[in-house]
């Protein structure tokens, strides 16, 4: 007999989502992660919302520090989510690219868009943690489809359907 928990991760597991890496520098070292929930949340304050499964590790880092970048990855970056996704894997590595910013935050410049934010507020709902980030400036990269990511899958982009004159 499955659970509300259960139906609920089957549903948003086959809702696609965009993938981006969020990456900050805390004394000195680089953290990065991988989320799928990122939403636009405010125009005034530019703003954006994800959230955080815990509150350790990369996302502890991203919490406490002053800035942080959030990248919203092209269709070609899916081995790069990859390792930030995975505990343990390499990051930060010559081969991916990453620079830094005057301001001390890891920029990938190959992404589509990156957004350099700062928490806004938070909020601790069960196990996760929903951030709140405002974000300060907009760094345009590489013109390319965003990657998705559906049923542990990452997709990219095949076409575009017309959209509706009433739209």
């Amino acid at each position: 007999m499955s659970t509300l928990s259960d139906d609920f991760r089957t549903a948003f597991r086959h809702h696609p989502a965009g993938v981006a890496l969020i990456t900050a520098t805390v004394d000195g070292i680089p953290y990065g992660l991988t989320v799928s929930s990122l939403a636009s949340l405010s125009i005034e304050p530019v703003a954006v919302s994800f959230s955080l499964t815990k509150e350790s590790g990369a996302a502890g880092a991203v919490l406490s520090a002053s800035s942080f970048m959030i990248h919203l990855l092209g269709e070609d970056h899916h081995e790069l989510a990859t390792n930030f996704a995975k505990p343990g894997a390499p990051r930060f590595t010559e081969e991916q690219g990453f620079q830094f910013l005057p301001t001390g935050e890891p920029y990938f410049p190959h992404a589509p868009v990156a957004l350099r934010a700062s928490l806004h507020s938070s909020i601790g709902i069960g196990g996760s943690r929903l951030i709140a980030a405002e974000v300060h400036e907009i760094l345009h990269g590489t013109h390319q489809q965003h990657l998705l990511h559906q049923d542990r899958q990452y997709l990219r982009l095949s076409g575009l359907m017309a959209a509706s004159p009433n739209t």
